[in-house]
């Protein structure tokens, strides 16, 4: 699975994973914390929630997988 976190400066770290999850905090609706499982690439060490924009997950890269 290929993961992409998008910062507010337009920087995407993308991140090749085998699962991720994360949960927000229910009165603020911050990430409140996140768990990445057997990371292949970029692994990210720390940011701050306020610095994220979005997190989504590329389907491209598993299409082409399946496609092969």
């Amino acid at each position: 699975m290929r993961i992409i976190i998008r910062f507010k400066s337009g920087f995407e770290l993308p991140i090749t994973c085998d699962s991720f999850s994360l949960t927000r905090h229910p009165m603020t609706n911050e990430i409140n914390e996140y768990e990445i499982k057997g990371i292949k690439d970029n692994k990210l060490i720390f940011f701050r929630s306020e610095d994220v924009e979005c997190v989504f997950r590329d389907m491209t890269a598993e299409r082409s997988e399946d496609d092969s």
